[in-house]
């Protein structure tokens, strides 16, 4: 059932997004202040992991001579981020960090964090030296975040959810997270609930990759994480609601910018449909006039 609905989604978001209308990308100024909200949001859970001893997430515990090398390289690239300094050789780091991460801990866990690696390929390309490679180069620079978050939401998904429902279950029954239960549906148990969670994450990721209706997916993946958060602090746990909110703050910056700074355009699956299937009458509106 998960999996045919799981394909209806995903169809029904492809034939959606040709028949929205077109959303004006924001002004200069605005756009420059959500690059610099993407360049803190990323530096600040960096630079508070490396304190923990971890590499991109908690519990990515770095260990060995080579381990604690990659959390120093952590820490300056959080302090870089959040001071706006040398971005250009920070978001380099980055990717050499993510690629530390796969010798450390294999290629499952760096995947699942793809989209640090999709916010250093933004920054890369919002911070090029050569007039020429910004034409070429700047345009895919939202594309590229978008993808890459798209692939970390499927690796998660898959991975945390479906491969290793056990843990999900583990941290439901823990946590009592199960709500839907107290709400009556009590053929909703902990491994159907879990089963759910998985298939969304693995839905949201696929339609950000697709690149179809980007803006409301986004909305919808917010509202999850606002949602998660608010458990915690309804259940008194502000510890998990902090390490919560920290873990989502490359994803909370992620979203601001395709919900404002456009949502990439070159690369999605409706540039591959024949004209005939795509609405050429979608009206063009401000996102922060008409809206």
């Amino acid at each position: 059932i998960w999996i045919l609905l799981t394909l209806s989604l995903i169809i029904f978001s492809i034939v959606l997004d040709s028949r929205l209308p077109k959303i004006r990308i924001v002004n200069t100024k605005t756009r420059q202040d959500f690059i610099e909200i993407i360049r803190v949001f990323s530096g600040m859970p960096l630079l508070l992991t490396s304190y923990e001893g971890a590499l991109i997430a908690l519990h990515l515990k770095a260990c060995g001579t080579f381990g604690i090398g990659l959390v120093f390289c952590e820490a300056v690239i959080g302090i870089m981020l959040i001071a706006n300094r040398f971005i250009w050789y920070t978001a380099v780091c980055m990717l050499i960090l993510q690629m530390g991460v796969v010798i450390q801990f294999g290629i499952l866990p760096a995947v699942e964090y793809f989209v640090m690696v999709g916010i250093a390929v933004f920054l890369l390309l919002n911070n090029l030296r050569s007039p020429l490679l910004i034409e070429m180069l700047k345009p895919y620079s939202v594309d590229a975040l978008r993808i890459c978050t798209g692939i970390s939401l499927v690796t998660l998904g898959f991975c945390e959810k479906l491969l290793r429902s056990v843990l999900g279950q583990s941290f439901i029954y823990t946590y009592n997270w199960d709500f839907l239960v107290e709400l009556g549906f009590d053929f909703f148990t902990d491994s159907l609930f879990v089963l759910s969670i998985g298939m969304m994450e693995v839905v949201f990721g696929t339609v950000l990759i697709l690149g179809t209706i980007t803006r409301l997916n986004i909305v919808a993946i917010s509202i999850l994480m606002v949602f998660s958060n608010v458990v915690f602090i309804i259940q008194g746990r502000k510890a998990e609601a902090l390490v919560e909110f920290v873990g989502h703050m490359p994803m909370i910056a992620t979203a601001l910018v395709l919900l404002l700074l456009g949502y990439g355009q070159r690369l999605k699956i409706t540039k591959l449909l024949p004209s005939r299937w795509v609405s050429q009458k979608m009206p063009t509106i401000s996102l922060l006039g008409d809206v």
